[in-house]
């Protein structure tokens, strides 16, 4: 049975200062976590899953972690956010549209 369609979600990413590979997502609709500080964090860029998305930022996994913990950590090999260096989401297999059962 499929999933139930759903908005797609928007996520502010914030970029570690000293690691900026180092990437955490936040949903829109929840609270920043503390440990993302003003010190060690800057903020990179506000993604909505069905557009062009930052190298390692996968939907599906974001979705489970944002559930789970408020948060998505994830990788992104270059020193910026900027769009360039994004692309859109076409994952095999992936329905972005979709929440789950």
């Amino acid at each position: 049975m499929p999933g139930r369609p759903c908005r797609p979600q928007i996520y502010r990413i914030f970029q570690h200062r000293h690691a900026p590979g180092l990437c955490c997502a936040v949903r829109e609709d929840l609270s920043i976590p503390s440990f993302v500080g003003a010190q060690g964090w800057n903020f990179g860029a506000e993604v909505r899953e069905t557009g062009s998305l930052p190298f390692g930022f996968q939907p599906a996994p974001a979705r489970e972690a944002s559930a789970a913990f408020g948060y998505y950590l994830f990788h992104h090999p270059c020193e910026t956010l900027s769009a360039r260096y994004s692309r859109p989401w076409g994952g095999e297999g992936a329905e972005p549209d979709r929440c789950g059962p």
